[in-house]
C-alpha cells in the first residue's frame, strides 16, 4: 500500500510554531525523531530503541565534500556523516532504500510494510560537487512559486525537502525584510504595513508590504537558524545592495541625503534605485554596515565556511564609455572583496555571474580573475543554460577562462518571472555538463531561477546531477521520476511527460501566451521556420490530452502535475497557432487572397485561452485570490488595499503569467476581441484594420474589479477535469483547422 503525505500550504499562526525544534536532548534527537517519525508512518509500530545511531566524522569525507557512511551493525544501523547535513542526507538515505519512501518539494512518498531491514547495509556516498544550491527570488503572485509568499510551515517543509535531496545552500533573495531597520535604527522606522510603502512604484516596483516588517524580519531570523541548524549554508548578501528588490526605503534616503552613481541609461533611475555614490569609501562603508548586520542578525549560527554573495554593480550602466563603465565595476568589487576577506578571512566569496552576462564582455571577466583570490573567490555562475542565438548564449562560463583555472559553478536559470512552467531545456544542459563534469575546478551546480516549482521534473534532474559522480540523463531521471512519484499510473505519466517534453523546450527563459498575446496579439510576423518548429512540437504534444483524460485524478501528485503537462502543452499549442495566424494575416495585409481559415482560426484560439482558463481553475496553485487567503492565514494582512497590490505586481508585463484571474478575464477577452475585429476586417475588406486592442485599458479594467469576484468557480471534480481535457482535444481537432495544419505540415501554404 502506497500513501502520499502531500503538501499543502497549511497556516501557521504565528513564527514561533517554528521555533520550537530547538529542545535538543542531544546532539542527534532530530535525526532520532525524524526516524520515529517516519518508522511509525511506514510500519505503523515505535523504532525500537537504538535502532539507528548517528556521529559525524569527517574523515568519511576522501575529498572534503559532503559524505556519509551507512553500515549495519547486527539488527541496528550506524550513520556517519562527515558533517552535521550530511548526517540528515544518510538519514534520508537510509529510509529511501530500505523504508521505501521518495522525496518531492510537494510531498513525500511512505509505503506501508510490516518492519524496515536494516541489515546487510554499507554504503558509502560522497558528493561530486561541494557546492549545492537553490536560489528563492523575490516576485510575488502566485504562492506555490513566489517565495515570499511562505510562511514558517512552508519554509520549515521546503528546508526538509533540500536535505532529503542533498543539496546544501539555499540563497533567499526575497527582499532585505527589515535589514535597514536593524542597520539604521536612528535613521529608518518600521513602515505601518496598513498603508500603502512610501516611495514605491508600479508593477513588481510596487513593494507594498503585505505582512509587517518585523513579521518577515523575525521570519527570515527563524528560517535561517532552522537551515544552520541541520548544517546547512544560506549566503548573506553584501556590496551594493540596491535593487529593485530592496529600495532604499524614503526616510534614509530624506535624513542620510546619499549621493548617487552616475546612470547613463536611466535603468533603476528612481532615488530609491539608485546606487549611493561608492567613489567615496563612506557610502561603501554604509553598504558594509548592513552586510554586517544581516551576518549578525539573520546569520548567526551559520556553518563553516560562512558565505559572502555579490552581485556588484549588476545591469548597472554608470557610463556610456565603456572603458570606465567596465573600471568602476572592477573597483566597486575591490573595494567589497577587501572588506569581506578582512573581516571574514575564512568566508568564501560568490561573485554572481548574472552581470558578467548582461553588460560584461567575455575578455572583461578574464581581464578580473588575476585581481580575485581562487582559495576564498568563486564565481557563482548561474546562467549556463542560455541558449546560443541573437542576443545570448554567446558570452557564457566556457569564454571566462574559468574552466581548468578558476572556482566556478554550474547552473541551470531556468526561467525569468513568468516561465512558471515546464521547460528545462536537457539537451542544451547535458551537452555543456559534459564541459564541467570532470573539471576539478568546477566546485558546484546549482537551480537559480526566478520562481520556485515550476517544473517539478527538472528539481528532480538537478538534484540527481548535483550530487552524482557521473551525469544523469533526463531520459534516466524521467524513469525513476514517474516509478517513485506516480506508482502504479507511472507508464501513462511517463508517456504523457514524453509526449510534452519537445514542446516544453520551445520556450527556456521567457515567455508564455499571455506575453505572446500582449506584446504582438495577432499582428507580429513569424518565419516559416520558426512556425514549422512550433506546430511539429506541439502537434507532436497534443496526444497528452487523450493520455491525462484517461487517469484517474486522484492523489495530489497526480491532480497537480496533470494540470502542469496539459497547462504548458495548451500554453505553447496556443502561441504555435498565433504565430501561423499571425504570419498569414501579415500575408493577407500584402496583398494575399484571405484564406477562409483566418477568422475561424483566430476563434479557435480565443476558445483555447478560455479552456486555459478551465484548466488553472481546477487547481488551487493557480489562483491569486487563494494566494492572497493563504497568506493572511499565515499572517493577518492588515493593508485593506493589499488585493490591489496583488493584481499590480503579478499582471506587469514582467510577471504575468498562468495567473488564472488574468487568462479568464484578461487573456481570453482579449484575443476574442481581436478576432472578432479581425472578423470585421476580412468581411469588408479592410487590409489595413486595427486588429490589435489596448492592453493597458484591459489591465486597468481587470485590476479595478475586487479580486475575490475574479476567482475560480468551476468546481475540482474528476468529471470537470475528464470533460476540459475532452473539450481541448476536441477543439485542436476541429477539421477546418486541421486541414490547414495538414497542409502546413506538407509545405503547401504560401
Amino acid at each position: 500500500m502506497r500513501v502520499i503525505l502531500a503538501i499543502s500550504f497549511v497556516a501557521c499562526a504565528s513564527v514561533c510554531a517554528m521555533v520550537s525544534w530547538a529542545d535538543a536532548l542531544d546532539q542527534f534527537s532530530l535525526q532520532r525523531a525524524e526516524y520515529a517519525k517516519y518508522h511509525r508512518q511506514i510500519t505503523g509500530k515505535d523504532a525500537p530503541k537504538g535502532a539507528v545511531e548517528f556521529a559525524i566524522d569527517p574523515k568519511v569525507s576522501k575529498s572534503g565534500k559532503d559524505a556519509y557512511k551507512i553500515v549495519s551493525e547486527g539488527s541496528a544501523v550506524a550513520i556517519t556523516g562527515s558533517n552535521m547535513r550530511s548526517v540528515w542526507y544518510g538519514l534520508y538515505d537510509l529510509l529511501e532504500r530500505r523504508g521505501g519512501c521518495h522525496w518531492f518539494w510537494d510531498g513525500d512518498v511512505v509505503p506501508k510494510k510490516d518492519s524496515i531491514d536494516l541489515s546487510g547495509l554499507d554504503v558509502h556516498e560522497e558528493a561530486h560537487f561541494e557546492y549545492r544550491g537553490i536560489r528563492y527570488f523575490a516576485h510575488r503572485g502566485l504562492t506555490r512559486f513566489q517565495a515570499e509568499h511562505w510562511g514558517p510551515e512552508d519554509w520549515k517543509r521546503e528546508i526538509d525537502w533540500t536535505l532529503k535531496r542533498r543539496l546544501n545552500v539555499l540563497m533567499l533573495r526575497i527582499g532585505q525584510d527589515d535589514l535597514f531597520q536593524r542597520t539604521f535604527p536612528d535613521v529608518c522606522e518600521y513602515p505601518d504595513p496598513a498603508k500603502r510603502l512610501p516611495g514605491t512604484g508600479t508593477g513588481y516596483n510596487d513593494r507594498t508590504l503585505f505582512w509587517s516588517l518585523q513579521y518577515r524580519g523575525e521570519l527570515r531570523r527563524r528560517l535561517q537558524k532552522y537551515a544552520f541548524d541541520r548544517g546547512l549554508m544560506m549566503p548573506e548578501d553584501f556590496g551594493t545592495m540596491t535593487h529593485w528588490y530592496s529600495r532604499t526605503p524614503e526616510d534614509f534616503l530624506d535624513k542620510k541625503n546619499p549621493p548617487f552613481l552616475p546612470l547613463s541609461n536611466g535603468q533603476y533611475g528612481e532615488r530609491n534605485g539608485q546606487v549611493w555614490d561608492i567613489r567615496d569609501p563612506k557610502w561603501a562603508d554604509e553598504y558594509w554596515k548592513m552586510t554586517k548586520v544581516a551576518v549578525d542578525a539573520y546569520g548567526k549560527d551559520a556553518p563553516e565556511p560562512r558565505l559572502l554573495h555579490t552581485i556588484g554593480l549588476g545591469e548597472r550602466m554608470c557610463y556610456t564609455n565603456r572603458q570606465q563603465n567596465f573600471e568602476l565595476k572592477v573597483k566597486a568589487l575591490d573595494m567589497f572583496l577587501d572588506r569581506a576577506h578582512r573581516d571574514y578571512p575564512d568566508a568564501k566569496v560568490l561573485l554572481a555571474g548574472w552581470d558578467f552576462y548582461l553588460t560584461w564582455k567575455p575578455e572583461e571577466v578574464r581581464a578580473l580573475l588575476p585581481r580575485l583570490d581562487p582559495k576564498r573567490d568563486i564565481i557563482w555562475d548561474y546562467e549556463a543554460d542560455l541558449r546560443p542565438g541573437p542576443g545570448g548564449g554567446h558570452n557564457n562560463f566556457t569564454q571566462w577562462g574559468v574552466v581548468g583555472k578558476f572556482p566556478y559553478t554550474y547552473s541551470i536559470f531556468l526561467a525569468y518571472e513568468d516561465g512558471i512552467d515546464a521547460r528545462a531545456d536537457y539537451p542544451l544542459i547535458e551537452e555543456r555538463q559534459k564541459i564541467v563534469q570532470d573539471d576539478p575546478m568546477c566546485v558546484g551546480y546549482i537551480l537559480w531561477p526566478e520562481s520556485s516549482h515550476t517544473d517539478t521534473l527538472c528539481l528532480r534532474f538537478f538534484t540527481a546531477n548535483a550530487w552524482s559522480e557521473k551525469p544523469v540523463l533526463h531520459g534516466d531521471v524521467l524513469d525513476e521520476f514517474c516509478a517513485s512519484r506516480y506508482g502504479e499510473h507511472a507508464e501513462m505519466m511517463k508517456s504523457a511527460w514524453t509526449a510534452a517534453l519537445p514542446a516544453s523546450r520551445l520556450l527556456t527563459w521567457l515567455g508564455n501566451v499571455g506575453r505572446t498575446l500582449h506584446l504582438g496579439g495577432l499582428e507580429p510576423r513569424w518565419d516559416d521556420k520558426k512556425v514549422e518548429e512550433w506546430t511539429t512540437a506541439t502537434k507532436g504534444a497534443e496526444p497528452v490530452f487523450g493520455i491525462l483524460a484517461r487517469l484517474p485524478w486522484e492523489g495530489e501528485f497526480i491532480r497537480r502535475d496533470t494540470i502542469d503537462i496539459a497547462r504548458m502543452v495548451l500554453d505553447r499549442t496556443i502561441q504555435a497557432r498565433l504565430y501561423a495566424l499571425s504570419r498569414d494575416i501579415a500575408r493577407w495585409r500584402a496583398g494575399a487572397d484571405a484564406a477562409s481559415s483566418l477568422v475561424s482560426r483566430a476563434e479557435n484560439i480565443a476558445a483555447l485561452t478560455d479552456k486555459l482558463a478551465d484548466l488553472l481553475a481546477l487547481h488551487t496553485d493557480y489562483s491569486l485570490w487563494e494566494s492572497y487567503l493563504r497568506l493572511d492565514a499565515v499572517e493577518k494582512i492588515k493593508n485593506p488595499d493589499f488585493t490591489k497590490t496583488l493584481m499590480e505586481n503579478a499582471s506587469c508585463n514582467y510577471c504575468r503569467s498562468h495567473q488564472y484571474e488574468l487568462v479568464r478575464h484578461w487573456y481570453a477577452p482579449r484575443v476574442k476581441a481581436m478576432a472578432a475585429r479581425l472578423k470585421d476586417a476580412v468581411e469588408r475588406g479592410d487590409r489595413k484594420a486595427v486588429i490589435r486592442t489596448d492592453a493597458n485599458e484591459e489591465r486597468r479594467a481587470v485590476r479595478e474589479r475586487p479580486l475575490e469576484s475574479l476567482r475560480p468557480t468551476l468546481p475540482r471534480t474528476e468529471e470537470n477535469f475528464r470533460r476540459v481535457l475532452r473539450e481541448i482535444g476536441e477543439m485542436l481537432r476541429d477539421k477546418e483547422i486541421e486541414k490547414y495544419f495538414d497542409t502546413l505540415r506538407k509545405g503547401d501554404v504560401k
